[in-house]
């Protein structure tokens, strides 16, 4: 009987002392376990590795032709606007991967000497003719930005890429100089209503780039303003054979040119 009695009041002794060496002493606390960082976790005012923007730039475009006989009349006032996607491809997030989805509406203005048809009435040769471009793309950005740490909410960056579009439409409106027939008069001013404009091209490449700045509003928003400026390296028209002057058989050719004032909100 005592011997049972002592081997029960062992076991119990051993299991107490195995309890008390596994229970950390009084007054430590266990290190907290490590979680892996979140893509869009919020870090300390540097941004987030991923963010999301929406975008609107009024832009000014004008057209650089490269056709004997024609000349840039001007700009005209159009915008795009759209969804940014910006991607962290450094520690501290000055380093961006830059994309996303724009609508963009482009032009320019061109002076040329023309046969032009009135429809209805005559064919009136060697006309001096205005006429105004417009033309809408999709477009997809692709590109890097720079950007410095942040000082007092305030950080500066820049930005450099390419613009990928796709043509959706294009329209002209023309304004023709006709001869009245009474000596002494000047040449009359005719104006035509927008038309669908046929001879544009299908894709365009453009290179852009510029400076701004970043606002942080909270830690979760930002307000961006950039000055960028972009320049066309393919034809606007369609090319030989499909867009020519009609008096001269030569194929048209021009580049475009555009500046931007980019307002954006950034979203972690």
């Amino acid at each position: 009987m005592k011997k049972r009695l002592l081997t029960v009041i062992l076991l119990v002794l051993s299991f107490a002392i195995g309890a008390s060496a596994q229970r950390p002493p009084r007054g430590h606390h266990r290190p907290p376990q490590e979680i892996p960082a979140d893509l869009l976790e919020k870090d300390d005012g540097y941004g987030a590795k991923l963010n999301v923007g929406v975008c609107f730039a009024p832009s000014f475009s004008w057209m650089y032709p490269e056709t004997n006989g024609y000349e840039r009349n001007g700009a005209v006032l159009h915008f795009h606007t759209g969804i940014n996607l910006n991607i962290n491809l450094t520690e501290r997030k000055n380093f961006y991967f830059t994309t996303g989805i724009l609508y963009e509406r482009l032009g320019g203005k061109l002076t040329y000497v023309d046969n032009v048809e009135i429809p209805g009435l005559i064919v009136t040769p060697g006309t001096t003719t205005n006429r105004t471009y417009t033309s809408q793309y999709m477009t997809i950005p692709i590109g890097v930005t720079l950007k410095t740490s942040p000082l007092h909410n305030f950080s500066f960056g820049g930005n450099v890429g390419l613009y990928n579009s796709f043509l959706i439409g294009a329209t002209n409106r023309d304004g023709y100089f006709f001869m009245s027939g009474q000596a002494g008069e000047e040449p009359e001013l005719w104006e035509r209503q927008k038309t669908k404009y046929n001879e544009c091209a299908l894709l365009k490449e453009a290179v852009y780039g510029g400076i701004g700045m970043e606002y942080i509003i909270t830690k979760n928003t930002r307000a961006s303003l950039y000055l960028n400026y972009a320049h066309t390296f393919t034809n606007f028209f369609k090319g030989r054979g499909q867009a020519v002057n009609s008096m001269t058989g030569e194929a048209l050719k021009s580049k475009m040119g555009y500046v931007e004032i980019v307002l954006g909100f950034n979203f972690f």
